[in-house]
């Protein structure tokens, strides 16, 4: 996904990514790295999201210049501003964008429409030019399946691992005046929520006015035992998706069949409507920014939110809660339920109208590499390989990891059919209209299972998605 929060430091604009160099004649061949400088010479422009990975890329850039001969111009764009342009760029063949990351869930409209190149061939013709740094089996296997795999071929490889999880205040949670509190009030001990009637005890529980006793300090503001998206957006509906996926509920069945209107689904946004009494107010209007920023600033004390934030909460510059926050599981309906994440990787593509798609594609490989995965982990970035994930240097600084990764292995998708952006269009409104009071659940998703049911026609059940 990754919703994604716009982390400081992102970049704005494009920038032009240059080192010495641009033809083969100034390249060392000894400084190669094991990259062919067969391509020296091109000019690849890159679009991309405007994250922290983004950043951290642009800055390692010439780098890749210096051992390819490859020039890469990097421009960002924030989530919903970055697929416009894409689709724009794709469906009228300008070719601005020789490499794109794109959401996965628009893979099938991409794919399918014939923008993106296949993957195999590249990969094929270019085996002996990249370097044993970037190593295929390295890349987590189910996000690469998640972003990438498309009726039977791979368009892409993941640009992030991106994920949920559940992020709570520890140092709260382990204080013996709430947890006495907490045990007189519910009758079972305060721990991190692994059901969503404990998430929802907690978030009750913890939601205090000024004035009130927190950890035995007196409040000077408001603290809210939850915080969650809820604006018309697509963050609203990708955190609804994580209770929903819970309750058994969601979009698509695993038949393909549409089941919005099931009691699973409207019980999962009731229930999510219901967490709004115990969150900041506004949170109608808020996204991912707001979220992470709420969480930073101490005044909530769990969310369900990306995996890709957490760097954010363990940032001095940026956070009040450094070494005060833990990540678990999203939480379940009934204990003993399997646990369920939401994936929300981005998908490096290759236009087939790239100026040379050979090129990109050895960007791409060393964008995954493991070098370049590691230093994005060290930056706060969010890797895709296992490498970076199990390094013993980066593990003892990013807390959030361990969690990360269990979360990659148990996450699922979301539907990536070619009429995806249509249906995303629907779920912001009916699920913003559950969340204001505007229609019931029930009536919410009702409405929503109509007006999908329109848009996907005789194509019932999808047998890709």
């Amino acid at each position: 996904m990754s919703r994604r929060v716009v982390l400081a430091g992102s970049l704005t604009g494009a920038l032009l990514l240059t080192a010495c160099g641009g033809s083969s004649d100034d390249l060392d061949p000894s400084a190669a790295g094991g990259w062919s400088q067969e391509y020296a010479g091109t000019e690849l422009n890159v679009l991309a999201e405007a994250t922290l990975n983004s950043d951290i890329l642009a800055q390692m850039a010439p780098e890749f210049t210096s051992m390819t001969g490859i020039e890469v111009t990097i421009e960002t764009a924030p989530f919903a501003q970055l697929v416009q342009r894409a689709t724009l760029d794709f469906s009228t063949s300008q070719g601005d964008f020789d490499v794109v990351s794109i959401p996965y869930d628009y893979l099938g409209a991409y794919a399918g429409s014939g923008y993106l190149e296949d993957f195999a061939p590249l990969m094929e013709a270019n085996a002996d030019k990249v370097s044993d740094d970037f190593r295929q089996e390295n890349v987590i296997p189910g996000l690469w399946d998640t972003a990438a795999q498309w009726d039977g071929a791979y368009y892409g490889m993941p640009s992030n691992s991106a994920v949920t999880m559940m992020m709570y205040r520890q140092d709260l949670f382990e204080d013996e005046s709430e947890q006495a509190a907490f045990m007189d009030a519910y009758g079972y001990e305060l721990a991190p929520a692994t059901t969503w009637e404990q998430y929802a005890d907690i978030a009750k529980f913890f939601t205090r006015d000024a004035g009130e006793q927190l950890a035995g300090e007196t409040l000077s503001e408001p603290v809210y035992g939850v915080t969650l998206a809820g604006k018309r957006h697509e963050a609203a509906v990708f955190e609804w998706l994580n209770y929903a996926n819970s309750f058994g509920g969601g979009v698509l069945s695993p038949e393909g069949e549409l089941i919005l209107d099931t009691d699973e689904s409207v019980d999962s946004l009731d229930y999510m409507s219901s967490l709004g009494e115990f969150a900041p107010p506004g949170y109608t209007s808020a996204t991912w920014d707001e979220v992470t920023a709420q969480l930073q600033q101490g005044i909530a004390v769990q969310a369900i939110s990306w995996g890709d934030t957490a760097g954010a909460m363990e940032n001095p510059d940026q956070s009040a809660v450094v070494g005060k926050m833990a990540y678990g599981d999203i939480p379940v309906l009934d204990e003993g339920d399997e646990h369920h994440a939401l994936h929300g990787a981005w998908t490096y593509g290759i236009s087939t109208e790239a100026s040379d798609a050979d090129a990109a594609y050895l960007f791409v490989a060393w964008a995954l590499s493991e070098p370049v995965q590691k230093q994005i982990g060290e930056m706060g970035g969010v890797p895709a390989t296992f490498s970076a994930f199990e390094d013993p240097e980066l593990l003892e600084t990013l807390p959030s990891w361990p969690q990360q990764l269990r979360s990659l292995e148990n996450a699922v998708a979301r539907p990536r059919n070619a009429e995806w952006p249509q249906m995303l269009d629907q779920l912001m409104l009916q699920v913003s209209n559950g969340l204001v009071g505007e229609a019931t659940p029930q009536e919410a998703l009702t409405d929503a299972q109509d007006e999908i049911t329109g848009i996907l026609g005789d194509k019932l059940p999808l047998t890709e998605f």
